[in-house]
């Protein structure tokens, strides 16, 4: 991505959301769309998709459209889709369980190969081949692993990513809504699903009026 610093937050959050629809367009063998289909597609106005695509230069012909088969290769590669990618999950609750079970289905290259709790009734257990072990004292990561998805209570938040930092992981993804300091070479992303919930009761009840 060291080409692409210039890229906003918002651009960077919808490049998942562009490959996963050439994707589905791809196995409907469709070979082109223009922006306007595309938006209807995504949700996302045409005006915006042409503004993100044009940060990546000449992706698209005027009057044609966008070749599918090229932007599934082009955003699949901007993505590091073909490379493996592992993590670890700190938090066996619901939501962690639910992370464990289902993985990464659109995406197996992404994997969860080691989980944490510090709840005696779920350490020990194996969750789709993943085993929980203890949290507590500092666990050593697997090899090569620098990566972690936490699900914890937003009270446990920032004593579960200074340990991580500790430990050695540098790409964090929160389930909690609690912000944390983190070190400049940590990278942080929060998924607040109550915020989610509400942007997208938001957006709906605005599009109606």
């Amino acid at each position: 991505m060291s080409d692409y610093q210039h890229l906003s937050k918002a651009t960077i959050a919808r490049l998942p959301q562009y490959y996963r629809t050439f994707k589905q367009l791809q196995l409907l063998r469709t070979e082109r769309v223009n922006s306007q289909e595309l938006g209807k597609l995504t949700q996302i106005p045409a005006a915006t998709i042409r503004h993100d695509f044009s940060l990546f230069g000449e992706l698209g012909k005027s009057g044609y459209g966008y070749a599918v088969n090229d932007m599934v290769n082009f955003f699949g590669r901007l993505l590091g889709v073909e490379q493996e990618d592992k993590l670890i999950l700190v938090g066996v609750g619901p939501l962690g369980q639910a992370l464990l079970e289902n993985g990464f289905r659109r995406n197996p290259n992404l994997q969860i190969v080691a989980a944490f709790d510090v709840d005696p009734k779920v350490i020990g257990r194996s969750i789709n081949r993943v085993k929980v072990r203890a949290f507590q004292p500092m666990p050593t990561l697997p090899e090569g692993v620098h990566s972690a998805i936490i699900a914890v209570p937003s009270a446990a938040t920032e004593a579960v990513v200074k340990q991580l930092e500790a430990m050695g992981v540098d790409t964090i993804l929160s389930f909690a809504p609690q912000i944390v300091n983190v070190k400049p070479t940590t990278t942080i992303r929060y998924v607040d699903l109550t915020s989610e919930v509400q942007t997208l009761l938001f957006t709906a009840r605005w599009r109606h009026h």
